[in-house]
């Protein structure tokens, strides 16, 4: 009965360990993929803190219905956000082509593909993310230079769901993919831990 205990033991502490590897593995790709649009800081091994390159766009979502397109607008003007893997809900993760063009509306065409790709984020229900946020016209109206975070509006906030985005749809398409295999991993193992 010991040595299965032993057995045992040995098999979860394995489990743990190459859960740990998998869990870094698809961060740091998750790091990589996201390095062109902001800083991806790791605060332990199932926080991240995503810092968004600022001022974040303005994204242009087109929704053409027959011969009619309609615009919704978005932006999301993070300063950093924390994250922690176990809140996301990864059966939410979305992506969308979006225009950053001022201009886009009256140039598009159906069929037209945006510059970017906005991924949309989205805890799990009851659950909320720590977020830094800045007025998009205080940082505007800045010069060039070091700035407090006081002038362009810096505030604590709570949100439910964010978005980052890809000027590079293959980048988008990789931090996707491992953001959600690094939730899932990092669920289990938080249902593992005694």
């Amino acid at each position: 009965m010991k040595s299965y205990r032993a057995v045992l033991c040995c098999a979860l502490l394995s489990a743990t360990f190459c859960f740990a590897q998998d869990l870094q593995a698809h961060v740091q790709t998750m790091k990589s993929s996201y390095a062109s649009s902001g800083n991806i800081v790791v605060l332990d091994d199932h926080t991240l803190v995503i810092e968004p390159t600022m001022p974040s766009p303005l994204c242009a979502l087109p929704k053409v219905d027959g011969d009619k397109t309609s615009w919704s607008y978005y932006t999301f003007p993070l300063a950093s956000i924390t994250v922690p893997l176990a809140a996301v809900d990864e059966t939410l993760i979305g992506e969308d082509q979006v225009f950053t063009d001022p201009k886009a509306a009256r140039a598009f065409r159906p069929g037209d593909h945006g510059d970017t790709t906005m991924v949309v984020i989205v805890g799990e229900p009851g659950k909320q993310f720590h977020a830094l946020s800045y007025d998009r016209d205080k940082l505007a109206s800045l010069g060039p230079g070091p700035h407090s975070s006081s002038e362009y509006g810096q505030t604590p906030d709570d949100v439910e769901a964010f978005g980052l985005t890809f000027s590079d749809f293959t980048a988008a398409r990789t931090f996707v993919a491992a953001l959600k295999d690094a939730v899932v991993l990092a669920k289990a193992q938080e249902t593992a831990r005694p």
